[in-house]
């Protein structure tokens, strides 16, 4: 986006620069979501990649298209940390990878941290590898643990913990 888009409101001679109310707009779909199912008297779960101050109180956010591999692995962490102080509880990346192709260690070793984030999943893009669990079976890793065993632990660990997070 350009750095001097501005964003065109109905107001006479009144535009806002789009740096300033681009993800406010995320934002404020997520309130008026998160309100109507108040209303009805439903419990909410909405993701939501764009931001702006106060998303916490009314959504979750997810990282954005990250890649498969071990360095993003680790940028995840620390983002998902600054999500919680910034006031956004429930964040979380793609687990494995959404860009590129991951591999049984990669996969397995992010469902293990993944299961310590407050929301995760596995997801990728179209045209990458599929990585669901159940693919890594007849892989090994050099213990006597299969990478589907790691996988099941760890999703194990995470459904333990959902009741905490989600309150």
């Amino acid at each position: 986006m350009p750095l001097d888009a501005y964003h065109q409101t109905d107001i006479d001679d009144y535009d806002v620069h789009e740096l300033d109310a681009h993800s406010l707009y995320g934002t404020m779909q997520t309130k008026a979501t998160h309100e109507w199912f108040e209303a009805n008297d439903k419990r909410t779960m909405i993701i939501e990649r764009s931001s702006f101050a106060g998303l916490g109180k009314f959504g979750s956010r997810w990282l954005g298209d990250n890649f498969s591999d071990y360095k993003y692995m680790g940028f995840s962490v620390t983002s998902v940390m600054m999500q919680n102080i910034i006031g956004i509880p429930l964040a979380g990346a793609d687990i494995c990878g959404f860009n590129g192709d991951t591999d049984a260690d990669l996969c397995a070793r992010w469902y293990g941290v993944g299961a310590f984030y407050p929301f995760s999943r596995n997801h990728n893009h179209l045209d990458s590898k599929s990585q669901e669990p159940y693919l890594f079976t007849d892989e090994y890793k050099t213990s006597s643990l299969k990478y589907i065993d790691i996988i099941k632990e760890a999703m194990q660990i995470k459904l333990a913990l959902v009741p905490y997070y989600y309150t």
